[in-house]
């Protein structure tokens, strides 16, 4: 498992592209909100949500114009 603490700038468009890799990975909003998207399902987490995922689709982007920080844990399997 790897810990990250990870600092998010808001995007002046949604991502359009993606992101895959094998194992799983947990987030914790620290500060901000961030929109999760896996798959065709997205949620909006605020300061205190977190989400267990697989790591095979997701993207991540942030809600209105400002910054989130939260800590990802990702385990990238075997």
């Amino acid at each position: 498992m790897e810990p990250f603490l990870v600092r998010l700038q808001p995007l002046s468009e949604p991502p359009t592209a993606r992101s895959t890799h094998d194992g799983e990975e947990f987030l914790y909003v620290l500060s901000g909100r961030v929109t999760v998207c896996l798959g065709n399902l997205s949620d909006v987490l605020e300061e205190g949500d977190s989400v267990y995922y697989n790591s095979t689709i997701h993207t991540m982007s942030i809600r209105r114009q400002r910054e989130a920080l939260i800590l990802a844990v990702i385990h990238a399997g075997t």
